[in-house]
């Protein structure tokens, strides 16, 4: 039946991807901002894991399928996730990243997995797509533009996830808040600095091992 789970897990993601491309599509939404749609809704994807799947070897298998199908989509340039203005290992490194955090954290620290994947899916998310419409105060690193709005953004949702995160997994409230707090500043201090999208890999890799080992 694990198995069966897994499938489940894949036919329900693929899904919600065509689903949010063809809204892009009838909204006429940019191509940026249909990827991060998807950057938002896929993380969601450890809930299902976690809720009927009890070993991470049948657990990282999706991870491992996406992997492949979104380096060949990227290949291919198909998608309108993969029509944006410079080639982007974002959607690779994304299902890498959470493969990881399955195989070192999904049955003995769940907390962390969550804790990671959310920081990625919203924080992540909503720093680009905030910074993207709202943006006015920029800063480079290197070749790299962000927005103070973007890293606002990323900051306060980074700090709400791992604190509701934190209250659901029972830790006293005031260690959700402090602990969420200290992490949510870590997280939006790597996306300022990351290259790229090495943020993908980066942002969920910490904050998985920061959580897994501190609380």
């Amino acid at each position: 039946m694990e198995w069966i789970a897994a499938i489940g897990t894949v036919v329900i993601v693929g899904t919600v991807l065509m689903l949010l491309e063809w809204i892009g599509r009838k909204r006429q939404a940019q191509p940026e901002t249909i990827r991060k749609w998807i950057h938002i809704a896929v993380g969601h994807w450890v809930f299902l894991a976690l809720a009927w799947i009890n070993h991470w070897y049948i657990a990282i298998v999706p991870l491992l399928f996406f992997i492949i199908v979104n380096l060949v989509t990227l290949k291919r340039g198909t998608g309108q996730m993969n029509q944006v203005e410079r080639i982007s290992y974002g959607t690779v490194y994304y299902p890498a990243s959470l493969a990881v955090l399955v195989f070192l954290f999904f049955e003995q620290e769940p907390m962390a997995l969550v804790a990671g994947s959310m920081v990625l899916a919203w924080g992540d998310g909503l720093a680009a797509l905030v910074g993207k419409r709202f943006g006015k105060t920029f800063y480079t690193r290197g070749k790299i533009q962000r927005s103070f709005e973007g890293s606002i953004a990323m900051f306060l949702a980074s700090f709400l996830v791992l604190t509701l995160t934190f209250l659901f997994y029972e830790l006293p409230s005031w260690l959700a808040v402090s602990y969420g707090f200290l992490l949510a500043n870590i997280a939006t201090l790597i996306e300022a600095v990351s290259y790229r999208d090495t943020d993908n890999l980066l942002i969920p890799l910490t904050i998985g091992a920061l959580v897994a080992f501190a609380l």
